[in-house]
């Protein structure tokens, strides 16, 4: 295996247009966050981002995204945003994790999304699997809903609704807006419910907003950022921002009006979605890893997805082990106990109640 590394943004014609052959012959690797338009326009906000060109013979085989830092420690492409990690790869072609590390100048790789099929080429000494809910639309939406409406989930988001229409109106649904003041509005409502529920705000971050915004501005055929918006009394009451490749829609970043939670606005813009999804040839919509209780209502079935790490022998990883170890075990003890997220979650609530006040202060 020969590997050359670049910037996405020196990747030449032929080469992407290759990157995309590979996902078009793997439904594990449609996933938007692989495609090579999301590596472009995220790298060009990351100055540690990379990507291998993994070789056999004088054919490319692989693509790897990756960051590294200084020292040679490095992570997934967008650690901690994209749902999907991995080589993007010719069928059936398989390589060493411990020999790209070394063509890639890394003494650690960590990753958090990483597909499942390929741990075992990658085969790291830290692992532990996560589940990624996924609603299967390849049906059509009358095969779809027909399978769904007598659930009591998804009647519950019928007597919203109906809550809804009789108290506030009938809600208006533009599933594709292009109004930058809409892109900016799922910010501000994202930011506060990071510091509502104790967790670290994302678009406080500079690079990401900025990010976002390209992605946003970047349409191709096999990749496109879409923006919908559901509008009660002629305002937004909610909004997703979802990321498609040719097939697959990718939920990314959903907010909604929080004095309207009592209508679950949220929701009913889901199943919206879904059926205009459905309607436009979507075959899978990729919920995102977690638990939370509207994923479950719409999911079909899970796919796994690995956090963990592959190491080399040497001082850097071995001091990267050492300080990331606690972190990572209390991290896999909690996800792999009920009660203990029940419980994480609660207890992030409570410091973003705490943060929320004196954020107002």
């Amino acid at each position: 295996m020969k590997v050359f590394v670049c910037r996405p943004s020196e990747l030449n014609t032929a080469e992407i247009e290759r990157w995309r052959s590979f996902q078009r012959s793997s439904n594990a690797l449609g996933s938007p966050f692989l495609t090579p338009e999301f590596a472009i326009v995220m790298s060009a906000l990351r100055p540690d981002a990379q990507v291998a060109l993994l070789n056999d013979g004088d054919r490319v085989t692989g693509y790897f995204m990756f960051e590294r830092n200084r020292l040679g420690i490095g992570r997934a492409f967008c650690y901690g945003l994209s749902d999907a990690q991995g080589v993007v790869h010719a069928p059936e072609y398989e390589w060493s994790g411990a020999k790209l590390l070394e063509a890639c100048n890394l003494a650690v790789w960590e990753f958090d999304h990483l597909i499942s099929d390929q741990v075992r080429c990658f085969a790291p000494q830290v692992s532990a699997l996560r589940y990624s809910p996924i609603v299967d639309l390849s049906g059509g939406w009358d095969n779809w809903i027909s399978r769904k409406q007598s659930t009591k989930r998804i009647k519950k988001v019928w007597e919203h609704e109906r809550k809804l229409v009789r108290e506030l109106g009938a809600p208006r649904f533009e599933i594709d807006s292009r109004n930058v003041a809409h892109l900016e509005l799922l910010m501000r409502w994202k930011s506060a419910q990071y510091r509502r529920t104790g967790r670290r705000d994302r678009f406080a971050e500079k690079w990401l907003a900025e990010a976002v915004r390209k992605l946003f501005d970047t349409r191709t055929d096999g990749f496109s950022a879409q923006l919908s918006v559901m509008f009660v009394r002629d305002r937004p009451a909610s909004l997703h921002l979802s990321l498609q490749s040719k097939d697959v829609l990718a939920g990314w970043f959903p907010a909604y009006d929080i004095g309207l939670r009592s209508y679950g606005v949220g929701v009913i813009h889901q199943l919206h979605l879904l059926k205009n999804a459905a309607d436009s040839g979507i075959r899978f919509f990729d919920c995102g890893a977690g638990e939370e209780s509207y994923k479950q209502t719409f999911s079909d079935f899970e796919v796994s997805v690995a956090r963990g790490s592959l190491s080399r022998v040497g001082a850097v990883a071995l001091a990267r082990r050492m300080q990331t170890a606690p972190k990572r075990l209390v991290v896999n003890l909690v996800l792999r106990h009920p009660l203990l997220r029940k419980a994480a979650r609660r207890t992030l609530k409570l410091l973003g109640r705490v943060r929320s006040r004196l954020w107002t202060e």
